[in-house]
């Protein structure tokens, strides 16, 4: 899990792990790898991932989610169901080849995110990460999301990217970023006992569920 306000470094380390652009000093690792010796075309085959201003096509459900790939129904619909996503589909018109309008206007938020989520899921990636992608959901289905991925994805890596503590405290562990260092890591639990910003952040969304 990687915390921290605007401004912090949650895009700038993402954006050194996908090879976005190099580091000036120092060495980022995958997988045992230093990613400056892996070409980008290699190295982001190893990833799914969720951004903030991802869009969806103007095209079917389906093809929103396969992507390009002609992956299997079946695959297809089994990546919905991880992302919370099939009883809602099951409710359009057409199922998985109900026709989008553009950037999934006819979509509330929080489907649009699960769509997109579903669509990174179906490439069955390495490590997966999610940037804010659970902002639009409540966090019973963000609970709900996180259990599922775990379960149906036991292999894959988990980067989860929020401002919201509750979507973070599973992780095995939480970076707290603040002015571009790492000012804290550790579990949920030991953060709450050795960050005052993490446990106000907690105490504050959460009240006393932290």
């Amino acid at each position: 899990g990687v915390l921290g306000p605007t401004g912090a470094g949650k895009t700038t380390l993402l954006s050194l792990l996908l090879r976005l652009y190099d580091a000036d000093e120092g060495v980022v690792w995958v997988s045992g790898e230093d990613v400056s010796t892996l070409s980008r075309t290699a190295l982001r085959g190893r990833f799914g991932a969720v951004f903030q201003n991802e869009t969806l096509l103007n095209d079917s459900v389906y093809e929103n989610i396969s992507f390009l790939r002609n992956l299997p129904r079946k695959e297809v619909a089994a990546a919905a169901k991880t992302a919370q996503a099939w009883a809602f589909i099951q409710a359009l018109p057409e199922g998985l080849d109900t026709r989008l309008d553009i950037r999934g206007a006819n979509l509330s938020g929080g489907q649009r995110q699960r769509l997109l989520i579903a669509r990174a899921l179906a490439a069955r990636p390495g490590i997966l990460i999610l940037d804010s992608a659970d902002s639009a959901l409540d966090y019973r289905t963000a609970a709900a999301l996180h259990a599922a991925i775990r379960r149906d994805f036991p292999g894959v890596t988990l980067v989860v990217i929020s401002e919201r503590v509750a979507s973070l405290r599973d992780a095995d562990r939480i970076l707290v970023l603040e002015d571009g260092v790492i000012a804290a890591q550790g579990t949920h639990q030991e953060l709450l006992e050795t960050c005052g910003r993490y446990r106000r952040m907690a105490e504050l969304q959460m009240g006393g569920a932290v």
